[in-house]
């Protein structure tokens, strides 16, 4: 039997934050792509337990991946120099095919790969930007400034999802969606002091930052002004809340330059559940708008959530240090 105490102990400064923010199935693999350790996700999206999930010789004897067709050997994942991740992978086992989100992240030591620790999410029915617009309504659906889709999309969009998650079976991790508004600060302010062109480039700035921070499951709109959304497709609250807050760092971080002159730039952000099923969605959408107003009133530049009870402000400390302005560093937490 392999020796992997020192896979699990490169696994361990990990261990804390899979814990408690990856909220999809992952999967530590010795370099013979046997499981040695995974979550109850895993467990959940193989229909195998765990400890028969560590009985099997190799995790592709429970579910094998391909790209368009093209294997994807298992091996391929155990040799990595560095991070990898397929935005579009299809996974085949005993319970059928499924689509996913992978990545995987090599352990070395001393040169060598020991390991792998490997994140699947199921995105099962999505396609390239969450959406099955036809060429034909394309146009009619999308904002021609940003490029994003349009309010008129957000309306497709829903309904799309609502028929999509109807096919799924009940607690399917593919039922959780959850959404995101945002608005960009003082965008009046933006337009008065430097034209109505640098807001317009402002705008579509930001519509690129946040669809490049998007997943192909995930789809972003701009719904009027210099408001946009989010929907996260398969993604409980928390995991929203860590996507907005990077989408926030990543706005903040960016230099916006307009005719060689420097705009800052920074955006408020709500977010919460989202029920597609419901018999209406948009008391969701009003919800994650009431914590973006509770963002702007609680000095912008921050994520705000509403919890299905009440509204809360959301804090977590990036790897850069990054935090709103005239905040502490938390810790990473719900607050």
């Amino acid at each position: 039997m392999r020796d992997n105490s020192a896979l699990l102990q490169h696994f361990k400064i990990f261990e804390d934050f899979a814990k408690g923010t990856v909220l999809d199935a992952f999967m530590v693999l010795d370099v013979d792509g046997k499981v040695v350790k995974a979550n109850q996700q895993a467990s959940a999206m193989l229909k195998v337990g765990t400890k028969q999930m560590m009985k099997a010789g190799s995790l592709e004897e429970l579910i094998k991946f391909d790209i368009d067709g093209s294997p994807l050997p298992l091996k391929d994942l155990l040799n990595l120099e560095n991070f990898r991740r397929e935005d579009l992978i299809n996974g085949v086992s005993a319970i059928g095919a499924n689509k996913f989100v992978m990545l995987a992240y090599p352990f070395h030591e001393a040169g060598q790969v020991i390991g792998t620790f490997l994140i699947l999410r199921e995105i099962t029915g999505e396609t390239s930007q969450g959406s099955k617009l036809t060429a034909s309504t394309t146009k009619a659906k999308t904002d021609m400034l940003s490029g994003l889709f349009n309010r008129n999309g957000l309306e497709e969009h829903l309904k799309e999802r609502k028929q999509a998650i109807e096919s799924l079976p009940e607690g399917d991790s593919g039922r959780t969606h959850s959404v995101l508004m945002m608005d960009i600060d003082f965008f009046k302010k933006v337009n008065d002091t430097y034209g109505h062109p640098a807001g317009d480039y402002v705008i579509k700035t930001v519509a690129q930052v946040v669809k490049s921070h998007c997943r192909q499951s995930d789809t972003a709109f701009r719904i009027g002004g210099e408001e946009f959304v989010v929907v996260f497709n398969a993604t409980p609250l928390e995991g929203a809340l860590v996507a907005a807050e990077k989408v926030r760092n990543a706005v903040q971080k960016y230099r916006f330059e307009f005719e060689g002159t420097h705009i800052p730039v920074t955006i408020s952000l709500g977010v919460a559940s989202l029920d597609v099923l419901a018999t209406d969605p948009h008391a969701d959408i009003t919800r994650s708008d009431a914590a973006l107003y509770h963002s702007k009133q609680n000095g912008r530049n921050r994520v705000s959530f509403h919890d299905g009870i009440g509204l809360q402000p959301y804090h977590w400390e990036l790897s850069t240090g990054a935090t709103p302005a005239g905040q502490a560093a938390p810790k990473p937490a719900v607050a």
